[in-house]
């Protein structure tokens, strides 16, 4: 054979085994689905490998947005997250939707009932629950999951926290002095407060979690005994939020307000309010968390977010506007405000789960035992 021959024999040989290479790699590829299709929203999710985060990027940058529904104040935080997010992520827009709790939900059901998909991320002391119970979510996976405690996260992945919330009571400083204040639930029982105390009806902030924190913390027969004793104090009752609460005690109206946001004291207090909040442990904790819609439209880009979210450099933007982190990292703003701060040590936390397990029974016994003379 010709030398000439002899290469162009080769050559066929080389191209013949370069196919049958290129067409085993192509089999063995699809073997293994995930890489024969586009990265689900799970895959997405749930993404663990060392190049998640330009992954996330550069799946972002091509989405170029996502949108939140939250029930956060849009002015005192949604808008410095975005900016700061924003900032981190020139090539994202989070547009947002603020309602409440009820709202959102109800939004969200509708939208999926309609197979039209334009959450990407809710938000809620309970709003992420009640739609998972539907099906809605998606579990995920964030490296920052690590730095939180068990009872700031779901077990499974459902939701992080974003910020906390810590109901005390609050009390107008020009009415009660601090050596006066009743320190303990036993000593809210002292005649001397029969129809001088004010609480909310509301379901996720006033007396019917005041009512699971004292069933939870001294046990069914032994709190039950507790508020029977409490029902005789006339506590005033008003379908008002908690912060109108506060702003009636600050009024005069009431010296002592059972379960406010002591943050809210603590703000208005620093305006020159006559106002100031106290613990009765343990504190009434509840939680604001932030979750993955199931079929969200911009999954790196939601990722993203969550991940800044729940990071350090994100809680300090949630500290910057006066919110407690969830972060056990990232101090309040006013440290005190926090368990450890120096004003209180115990919280009992009221996860999302817990509110929506046991809400109903909670309220019922308030209207049963409260609402009805």
């Amino acid at each position: 054979m010709m030398e000439g021959e002899i290469r162009m024999a080769t050559n066929r040989k080389n191209n013949l085994f370069t196919s049958m290479t290129a067409a085993a790699v192509a089999i063995l590829m699809c073997v293994l689905p995930s890489l024969c299709r586009a990265a689900s929203v799970e895959d997405i999710a749930t993404m663990k490998s060392a190049d998640r985060q330009k992954i996330l990027a550069e799946g972002a940058r091509k989405e170029g947005k996502l949108t939140w529904y939250t029930t956060l104040i849009v002015d005192q935080v949604v808008r410095p997250v975005k900016e700061a997010f924003e900032k981190e992520y020139p090539f994202i827009q989070i547009d947002f939707y603020r309602g409440n709790a009820e709202n959102l939900v109800r939004r969200m059901l509708a939208e999926y009932q309609a197979k039209r998909y334009d959450v990407d991320l809710i938000d809620g002391t309970v709003s992420p629950v009640m739609v998972r119970r539907a099906g809605l979510l998606q579990h995920f996976y964030s490296p920052f999951f690590a730095e939180y405690p068990a009872e700031l996260k779901d077990p499974k992945g459902f939701w992080g926290s974003t910020n906390l919330y810590f109901l005390t009571p609050g009390y107008n400083t020009r009415m009660v002095k601090l050596n006066e204040l009743p320190k303990t639930y036993e000593d809210l029982l002292n005649p001397r407060w029969k129809g001088q105390m004010m609480w909310s009806t509301s379901r996720g902030s006033g007396a019917p979690i005041f009512i699971g924190n004292v069933l939870m913390s001294m046990g069914q027969e032994a709190g039950k005994a507790y508020l029977q004793k409490l029902k005789g104090q006339n506590i005033a009752k008003s379908t008002a939020s908690n912060r109108q609460i506060l702003d009636l005690v600050i009024a005069g109206e009431f010296p002592i307000a059972l379960h406010i946001f002591n943050h809210h004291a603590y703000i208005s207090k620093t305006a020159g309010a006559p106002v100031d909040w106290y613990a009765i442990e343990p504190v009434t904790a509840t939680i604001q968390t932030i979750a993955l819609a199931k079929n969200t439209p911009h999954p790196h880009a939601a990722m993203l977010l969550l991940d800044f979210v729940l990071s350090e450099k994100g809680q300090k933007v949630f500290q910057q506007s006066n919110y407690l982190p969830a972060h056990p990292k990232v101090p309040a703003k006013q440290t005190d405000l926090k368990p450890g701060g120096g004003r209180f040590k115990k919280a009992l936390y009221m996860t999302p789960d817990l509110q929506f397990d046991k809400g109903n029974e909670w309220v019922d016994y308030f209207q049963n035992q409260f609402l009805k003379s």
